[in-house]
């Protein structure tokens, strides 16, 4: 066992690699791009537009849910950029260890500090996307979201987590099957159309609509920020309180298992 410093220097210096490697992450995304770094902000209002034309105008969708007053395009924004910050964790850990086959050969450096790069990264793109919604938001309600909003953190900070955890087991099964780098992305197609981006999920037949706010990864989570973001309540306490030990317990077997399957990367890579 190491002494309780050089453990937390330890983790100190993997947290600041974890930075610095997130930093690297970002900057090669849209370094020779034309815009730059202004893509992260153009892509979710250009899917935006694509998705408001789609649903608003062509199949004239409405939002029959407690936010049903506010403004539909503002309603699907909020989806939008929750997903991807989700779908952005987990496809970037599908090829991973791949991508990263220098550093997971230095045995000096854990490869956890990989997926927690990615998952820095992810937020900082949220971030970002935050800064045209509010702009949409003061567009379109005059106004600026209710004090509620300030509470987002704590809606999204488990989402993280989960994501963090799933992006560990699929980093750690796609480096020795590769056919997870083919499947994945199919799925989370499919989690995006059943998850309550552009409709409510008490929208849909039978038991479909708990599965949608239940037990897709962002459910909850769009349901608990709409309601903080465009009702001004709070989320239900017991389902958050259950997405929350969900989120972590998932995390925990994300960590055991890619810390398991680390050993054998460097065969793989």
């Amino acid at each position: 066992m190491l002494p309780a410093r050089l453990r937390n220097e330890r983790t100190r210096t993997q947290l600041q690699l974890a930075v610095r490697l997130a930093g690297r992450q970002i900057s090669q995304r849209y370094r020779e791009s034309v815009f730059g770094a202004a893509w992260a902000i153009m892509n979710p209002l250009l899917l935006l537009l694509i998705y408001w034309v789609v649903f608003a105008q062509v199949f004239d969708s409405r939002w029959t849910g407690p936010e049903q007053n506010r403004p539909y395009a503002l309603i699907i924004f909020s989806g939008i950029i929750v997903f991807n910050l989700y779908a952005e964790i987990v496809n970037s850990s599908l090829f991973l260890v791949q991508g990263n086959s220098l550093l997971i050969k230095r045995t000096t450096v854990s490869s956890r500090v990989l997926p927690i790069a990615s998952s820095i990264a992810a937020l900082f793109t949220f971030a970002i996307n935050l800064v045209p919604f509010l702009v949409v938001y003061l567009a379109l309600e005059h106004t600026p979201p209710p004090a509620t909003a300030l509470l987002l953190p704590i809606i999204i900070g488990p989402l993280i987590v989960m994501s963090t955890g799933i992006a560990m087991i699929l980093a750690a099964v796609s480096a020795y099957l590769r056919d997870t780098q083919q499947v994945v992305p199919l799925i989370n197609t499919a989690l995006f159309f059943m998850s309550p981006i552009f409709y409510p999920g008490n929208r849909l037949p039978g038991g479909l609509a708990a599965v949608s706010e239940k037990f897709t990864p962002v459910g909850h989570v769009l349901v608990s920020a709409r309601r903080l973001v465009f009702v001004g309540e709070l989320p239900l306490l017991r389902p958050t309180l259950f997405y929350c030990a969900g989120a972590v317990a998932i995390f925990m077997v994300g960590w055991i298992v890619y810390g398991a399957a680390s050993k054998g990367f460097g065969d793989v890579v």
